[in-house]
């Protein structure tokens, strides 16, 4: 784990963009990642293809040679012989490795690679169709790892370089994709940081926003950390910084700096019912890499699949997949029980999969709320991190039910973890700025999940609020004149500063955010939260303030009396709307459009003055 998490560009590569020499010594430490073929050799292979088309006349010869080794020897796929220890599966590393593979085919098109005896044209003409695959399906159905402040780094990085150097076709539907990506990052910021509910997000990420792995995509694209920000060109994001051809376009710019008030509400993603129906080829690399780009490996829906890519493609020597083998039984296979044996064990690793999402997000100058609305409740969640309130100062306030890694290997054991993901997921609800959350541990016990944990916490950073209350069942906080409260129907207990715990096996919970401006003094606010109504019996939870709130576990949510329909359209903004599935966007913000159309790959951006002339 620390050797695949070291630097996987080199800083030397801005003094190469500049015309300058430099130690190559980065440079081969890199080709050495690759042709060990560790997990992420792929982020390091992107930064060498891009070096190498954009930098060879600057790298002595033996640099250059090395390099051009390195590229021909890869192994660019699961179907391809040898062994490795990488993960070639999830969604930023489906994009990463035919990124690699197309743009390696095309510097070397009537070369054998190594690997597997197969020319440079024929690896790019398998990597484009892959390409355009996945770029449409995010464009259909959003992203996998949707609002994922770690993994929209490492999609930005190939599409930037595809934007430069990919045929025409694929350049334009490359920049499309980069559109949607920054479009997300816009939407979801508060006062420069990209702080939305996300399918995938680690402890320090949520924790600390300034740890965030996209920091360097957001101060590039929108100006966030201000003029004395410096950027890491250790990272993978330095091919963005050094993109030639892309440049987020004004529409998008003008949303990440609007403060609001607005609200968002997007879909990303299939639900595993979903897929079957639109995914309709069932070919290992359309429907089984879909599945896979959901982490959905030992469900229902995908088990059968799986056992089949797993054979197919030789991986009982892969460290992420080996404990397959331990379903793989031929007359299981053969009878089509596999389903079934899913059924029956129910297996923890089946929360491993990112189900659709439905964020809702309610933008104001003072505070922001995202929540992925109704996500699975009951069930395990690996790295989903489901909600988050923002408040001014970098305060991140967050829930989870502390997870327990199935894994002992430190390729798998990350999470979920105290801070990351969730043993069992909570039913959550909101509406503006209200969320409503219930949390039964009491569910059924899954294969592999180890001991379960009864109790809830709250990130709840005190020190770094300009005043709190913490009562037990009443938790209030003050950022200047932007507030957050808690109300629970157990007594919590702050930890550390920082970490507020709530014991328990079934627990509800009320989170108001405010502002002086709304609602008066802090403790105006603080009074009106406490003598609130506030019910939680059996599976009902009820809460009043100005508007009357009604969850009921597993069944529904309710505002004033009327159940909230959480299933959204793709987008629905003040600034671009759109259906599940759409054959277009048209994005307007303050004078400023953009209007996408994938499949026909046209990308039209004008101010409205322009567009109004047509």
């Amino acid at each position: 784990m620390q050797v695949k998490m070291n630097a996987k560009c080199f800083a030397g590569i801005r003094d190469l963009d500049r015309g300058m020499r430099i130690d190559e010594a980065p440079i081969r430490g890199l080709c050495d990642f690759v042709d060990a073929r560790h997990d992420c050799a792929d982020f390091r292979l992107i930064c060498l293809i891009k070096t190498f088309i954009d930098y060879r006349t600057l790298l002595s010869e033996p640099t250059a040679t090395r390099i051009e080794a390195s590229i021909l020897g890869f192994k660019y796929a699961m179907d391809e012989p040898g062994s490795d220890g990488m993960c070639f599966w999830s969604e930023n590393h489906q994009i990463l490795f035919a990124a690699c593979e197309y743009l390696a085919g095309g510097l070397f098109p009537d070369r054998t690679f190594v690997n597997d005896r197969k020319t440079g044209a024929a690896h790019r003409a398998k990597a484009r169709a892959l390409l355009l695959r996945w770029m449409r399906y995010r464009f259909l159905y959003g992203f996998n790892e949707f609002h994922s402040n770690t993994y929209y780094e490492e999609d930005v990085a190939p599409l930037a370089l595809l934007a430069d150097h990919a045929d025409e076709d694929v350049s334009i539907r490359a920049k499309i994709t980069l559109d949607l990506l920054f479009l997300d990052m816009a939407l979801h910021s508060f006062e420069g940081a990209f702080v939305a509910a996300s399918g995938r997000c680690y402890e320090w990420q949520k924790r600390d926003a300034r740890t965030a792995d996209v920091n360097d995509l957001l101060h590039a694209a929108f100006g966030f950390g201000g003029a004395d920000y410096a950027c890491d060109w250790t990272r993978i994001s330095a091919l963005f910084l050094l993109c030639r051809t892309y440049r987020v376009p004004p529409a998008i710019v003008r949303i990440a700096r609007d403060p609001g008030p607005f609200t968002v509400r997007d879909s990303m993603g299939l639900n595993l019912s979903e897929v079957k129906k639109e995914i309709t080829n069932a070919a290992f690399d359309d429907r089984g890499l879909y599945l896979w780009a959901m982490e959905a490996f030992t469900n229902r829906e995908s088990i059968a699949l799986t056992m089949a890519m797993f054979d197919a493609w030789n991986l009982g020597e892969n460290i992420f997949l080996r404990d397959l083998a331990k379903v793989n039984v031929p007359i299981l296979k053969k009878l089509g029980l596999l389903p079934a044996v899913v059924r029956l064990l129910h297996p923890a690793t089946q929360g491993v999969a990112i189900e659709r999402a439905n964020t809702l997000t309610f933008k104001t100058p003072r505070y922001m709320l995202s929540v992925a609305q109704e996500y699975r409740p009951g069930f395990f969640g690996d790295q989903q991190h489901l909600w988050q309130a923002t408040l001014p100062g970098g305060i991140n306030v967050f829930s989870t039910h502390p997870g327990s890694p199935m894994f002992d290997d430190s390729a798998r054991n990350f999470s979920p973890s105290y801070w990351v993901g969730n043993g069992v997921n909570p039913h959550l609800a909101a509406d503006r700025n209200v969320v409503l959350l219930t949390y039964d541990t009491r569910v059924r016990r899954g294969y592999l999940e180890r001991a379960r944990q009864h109790l809830v916490h709250f990130h709840f950073p005190k020190e770094k609020f300009d005043e709190t209350v913490v009562e037990g069942r009443f938790c209030a906080g003050r950022a200047d004149q932007s507030y957050i409260a808690i109300r629970s129907d157990v007594p919590g207990t702050l930890r550390e500063g920082f970490d507020l715990v709530f014991p328990g096996r079934v627990s509800h919970f009320a989170v108001i955010l405010g502002s002086a401006a709304e609602h008066g003094s802090f403790s105006a606010f603080a009074d009106k939260i406490r003598t609130s109504g506030f019910s939680a019996a059996g599976r009902r939870l009820t809460f009043s303030f100005d508007r009357k709130y009604e969850l009921v576990y597993r069944k529904r949510f309710a505002v004033d009396g009327v159940r909230v329909d959480t299933g959204y359209p793709r987008l629905d903004t003040p600034f671009v709307k759109a259906p599940r599935k759409p054959s277009r966007l048209e994005i307007a913000a303050h004078g400023e459009r953009l209007v996408v159309d994938f499949d026909h790959a046209v990308r039209t951006v004008a101010s409205a003055e322009e567009a109004s002339r047509g």
